[in-house]
């Protein structure tokens, strides 16, 4: 009779550690390229979090645009959209005198306001950029409101292809 709990200890282990990337938002993340990873911001609390993440290489084409949109769908992110911005327009994304991504619980939005979620998002590279736009799975929602979204995970890459940066918003 004793036996049995140590053969399902083993068996629980192997369970929750297998599905804590799962469970995590964005975490799956943290395993792409991890030669290159040199941030990983990440919070959650019970009713949301973010995470940004950022990637950079010394050697231009490191990161392949196939390979990045397989990874995520791989890992349950759905490509919706993606844009393409130059140096005159992420010049403007600044909040606090601070470069940042505009994410906030309303989406990507280039028009900067005062929003308070920026300050989450450092952004680690300027000038010409490729941003692509996920569902993530995850639910973003408006405080105060019913207003939600699932389009809440983005992937931005410079023009050589040398820095990635991932950004994702959950919850309230």
């Amino acid at each position: 009779m004793t036996s049995k709990p140590f053969i399902l200890l083993p068996l629980i282990l192997t369970v929750t550690l297998v599905s804590c990337n799962r469970a995590t938002p964005t975490g799956f993340w943290k395993n792409y390229k991890t030669n290159f990873l040199v941030k990983n911001i990440s919070d959650q609390g019970p009713y949301g979090g973010y995470r940004a993440v950022y990637w950079k290489s010394e050697k231009s084409l490191t990161f392949d645009t196939k390979d990045i949109l397989d990874f995520a769908a791989k890992n349950g992110w759905t490509l919706t959209d993606s844009s393409e911005f130059d140096q005159n327009q992420t010049i403007k994304w600044t909040y606090g005198n601070r470069e940042i991504f505009p994410l906030s619980h309303t989406g990507f939005n280039d028009t900067i306001k005062s929003i308070s979620t920026y300050k989450y998002f450092p952004r680690w590279f300027g000038g010409q950029l490729k941003l692509y736009k996920f569902k993530t799975g995850w639910v973003t929602i408006e405080p105060g409101t019913d207003n939600s979204i699932e389009e809440n995970g983005f992937v931005i890459l410079n023009q050589d292809k040398s820095e990635l940066a991932v950004y994702h918003l959950w919850g309230e």
